[in-house]
């Protein structure tokens, strides 16, 4: 599989998995469950013809909801709805509602990321933690870290390894368990 095809699944697998939030936002702009998912789908179709466009690092969810917008207003015209003043107004009002229930969503979530690191930093071993603080916050590379511990580079990486599977480990299941 080519790079431009692994974009494409990529692109369009994460497209996908916005969807309900991209119909509940269709769904507020145009107060009509099957308009909403016509104007979804409508947009999955441009997101699958137009994915090489997508910026990878940035939001998909964003670049989506751009995408749906457009097509909410097609579907507008196309069902030949007026869009007086108030109905911009309003529909601005539900962008800002949205935007606003993502950037408290994100900041839950990083929250209860970082509460599950700082518990999970503590079930280390004072040796683990210790070797973490080295590499990732002292910055040593690891010969240095070996010769502060008496290890080998190879036992270092070792040790890293482990020790970074196992945070993770502990902190994916702490967010399972809260969510």
């Amino acid at each position: 599989m080519d790079d431009h095809e692994s974009k494409k699944d990529r692109v369009v697998h994460a497209a996908f998995g916005c969807r309900t939030e991209l119909l509940t936002y269709a769904r507020s702009l145009l107060g009509n469950f099957a308009a909403a998912e016509d104007a979804v789908q409508e947009a999955m179709i441009v997101v699958m013809n137009k994915y090489d466009q997508f910026q990878e690092g940035t939001s998909i969810l964003a670049w989506c909801r751009s995408i749906v917008r457009l097509e909410v207003l097609r579907a507008k015209r196309r069902y030949q709805q007026d869009m007086s003043l108030v109905q911009r107004l309003l529909d601005d009002a539900v962008d800002a509602a949205f935007d606003e229930f993502q950037i408290n969503r994100k900041h839950d979530e990083s929250t209860s990321r970082r509460d599950a690191i700082r518990h999970c930093l503590k079930k280390l071993t004072d040796r683990g933690r210790a070797v973490l603080k080295s590499r990732f916050t002292d910055e040593l590379g690891y010969k240095q870290i070996g010769d502060q511990f008496g290890m080998t580079v190879e036992a270092v990486r070792k040790a890293l390894f482990r020790t970074k599977k196992q945070l993770h480990s502990c902190v994916e299941s702490r967010l399972r368990v809260a969510s």
